[in-house]
């Protein structure tokens, strides 16, 4: 398979193409709909961009044959993946307020949101990465991750904040990619992605302590999640790249 083999001996390289293809893809949809499309249509257009970032990860594992790699096999949580709930603890130490419409569409959205990011950046990504020691492959994740995240600012033109959301993705990433590592479960990195982003969207802090104990709090959840990654990369140091398998 002339995609795998490519993937085996240039992993940074290839892991860097599935990143920029999809955001290019998502890119190019976004542009096209506002060129294309009516203004009362882009909502459509954006349900597009976003079916997207769960089609193209399933067509890349698929393309590469790493079904078998990708981790949806059984989930077993381990003390690592425990303390990576903390972030989610610290959002919701002041509790929750949840809308009065109810929580179902937020926790639909959020789902597929997070399927689709980490099947492409835990899932494919990932395996592509394993060639390299593991600290390397942690750090490379979750950069990308982080810079996918720069599409925010051509949707919003806000490129100071789209930096900003980008640095904070940075930090989630590399402990997502730890806690995939960890754990061998995409499924679990996936739970975490999801309540993760839950418990942050719904933090009652901001409403009880005020926005700037929300933004300290926020800073100090990419604290621990950064010092979560840094510690399987420090016990990692001295692992040996994975062996890539049979093109």
């Amino acid at each position: 398979m002339k995609l795998r083999h490519f993937a085996n001996t240039h992993p940074v390289l290839a892991a860097v193409a599935c990143a920029a293809l999809q955001f290019g893809l998502t890119i190019l949809i976004l542009k096209a709909g506002k060129l294309l499309a009516p203004p009362e249509a882009f909502g459509k257009v954006k349900l597009l961009a976003f079916a997207s970032t769960v089609l193209l990860p399933l067509l890349l594992t698929q393309a590469f044959g790493m079904w078998r790699e990708i981790g949806f096999g059984k989930a077993r949580p381990d003390g690592f993946f425990i303390a990576c709930l903390l972030p989610v603890l610290m959002f919701a130490a002041l509790g929750l307020h949840l809308p009065e419409q109810g929580v179902a569409g937020d926790l639909l959205i959020q789902s597929f949101n997070a399927f689709g990011e980490e099947l492409l950046f835990r899932g494919v990504i990932f395996v592509i990465l394993m060639r390299l020691p593991l600290w390397q492959a942690i750090v490379l994740n979750g950069v990308l991750f982080g810079s996918m995240h720069l599409i925010h600012g051509y949707m919003d033109g806000n490129w100071n904040h789209a930096l900003v959301w980008a640095l904070m993705s940075t930090c989630a990433g590399m402990m997502f990619a730890a806690a995939r590592a960890s754990t061998g479960s995409l499924w679990l990195v996936v739970f975490l992605h999801m309540i993760l982003n839950l418990a942050s969207m719904y933090s009652n802090i901001g409403n009880v302590a005020g926005e700037d104990v929300l933004k300290l709090v926020q800073y100090a959840t990419k604290v621990v999640e950064v010092l979560l990654g840094v510690y399987v990369m420090a016990t990692a140091l001295r692992s040996k790249p994975v062996a890539a398998l049979p093109a």
